[in-house]
């Protein structure tokens, strides 16, 4: 009997709602219903690291999977990466802005792999991390609510997600020093004017308005600085997405961490709800029937609350970009707003909770095409398909 190829999946550092250990599990899974012989290794940088990776080196596997990873900068006490002593293609998946992870990008590794969920974010870390070998966009899987769902017609607006105040984090960048903030401040103007702009070619443009050319790693490196613009164009889309739905009254329930710094928490409009682990997260969109997805960092790919939506029978209403555009139909899949145009957002919901019979035909349409496009075997299939190249 042929023996089973080895995948390993990490979780090296938990991520916001614990989401990394089920991403790593709902990886695992997936990889195991496709023949594999999979081992789940979750640790953190407290653990005996010794402990964790001598029983992995020599050995050989189909592929090496971790979120975010804190792995590609272990090393051993002669400095050899942890990674080079394991033979196998090791991918970082990204779930952030690239800029976020400039260190672990730059690891000098035998055989560093990234997956993205922007396809502009691949397209800057092929040019700007010249030592990531292979590069994938790929946006993550979702799941169903293990209690399947029973609607609840309410007439309001799920949105689950983390907030900030951006007033707070332009501060930040009014404290930086030239010409840094003078950078950044130009930058969030521009992203603001134009939502779909992407970062590293909004910066490209900034440069070249200024005279100014930077080499590659230091293009990269200013890329890492600039940060708070990123933070920034997040919470002031969201806060705008929100007024916008409060301004029009359409009842919104906000579930996450840091909505008590939201200037109209306490609106006879919104309620607010503690965060839950990642995994229960489907529960409470599986008994909603329409959901606000605003982009944290991906205006040219799309965030796993989408698919989270079509998995479980809930609309979801989301701000509009060229990769959504061409990978699913607005109207049938989902609902596009634009963020240029903010009234469209509240139109929208309008017409999602005045019009049940919409919602259905949505809600179905899209739990279809989940099935056929966006679980995590699918996901896992289109990895290994990747390892072949």
């Amino acid at each position: 009997m042929q023996e089973k190829e080895k995948i390993i999946v990490f979780s090296s550092r938990e991520i916001c709602y614990q989401s990394s250990s089920f991403f790593a599990n709902q990886m695992a899974d997936a990889f195991e219903k496709l023949g594999f012989d999979v081992s789940v290794c979750e640790f953190d940088e407290q653990d005996d690291l010794d402990a964790v990776f001598q029983p992995l080196y020599g050995k050989k596997y189909r592929l090496l999977l971790d979120f975010n990873s804190t792995i590609t900068r272990m090393v051993e006490e002669d400095g050899t990466p942890v990674l080079d002593k394991i033979d196998g293609p090791f991918f970082d998946y990204i779930l952030d802005h690239p800029l976020f992870h400039y260190n672990c990008l730059n690891a000098n590794l035998k055989n560093l792999n990234g997956i993205f969920l922007d396809e502009a974010q691949e397209a800057y870390v092929k040019r700007y991390y010249p030592r990531v070998k292979q590069t994938l966009t790929m946006p993550l899987g979702a799941a169903e609510a293990v209690t399947g769902g029973r609607k609840k017609e309410t007439e309001e607006i799920l949105f689950m997600g983390t907030y900030d105040d951006p007033d707070s984090i332009y501060e930040m960048v009014s404290l930086s020093p030239e010409p840094l903030k003078t950078y950044m401040k130009e930058l969030i103007d521009m992203r603001v004017e134009n939502p779909v702009l992407p970062m590293e070619e909004g910066f490209l443009q900034l440069l070249k308005a200024h005279g100014e050319e930077l080499p590659d790693d230091q293009f990269a490196l200013f890329m890492n600085a600039m940060y708070p613009v990123d933070a920034f164009i997040r919470d002031y889309f969201r806060k705008a997405a929100v007024d916008e739905l409060l301004r029009a009254k359409i009842p919104m329930r906000l579930v996450g961490e840091g909505w008590e710094k939201y200037d109209h928490a306490e609106n006879p409009f919104v309620k607010r709800e503690k965060p839950v682990v990642f995994g229960l997260s489907f529960e409470k969109i599986a008994h909603a029937d329409v959901m606000l997805n605003v982009s944290p960092f991906f205006n040219h790919g799309a965030h796993d609350r989408i698919f989270a939506g079509m998995a479980n029978h809930c609309v979801v209403l989301t701000d509009k970009n060229p990769y959504l555009d061409r990978i699913l139909k607005d109207r049938e899949h989902v609902l596009m707003y634009s963020s240029k145009d903010i009234h469209t957002l509240s139109d929208y919901a309008e017409e999602l909770l005045s019009n049940r019979a919409l919602c259905r035909e949505i809600q179905n349409n899209a739990y279809t095409e989940f099935k056929y496009k966006y679980t995590w075997e699918e996901k896992a299939k289109q990895l290994l398909a990747c390892t072949l190249k």
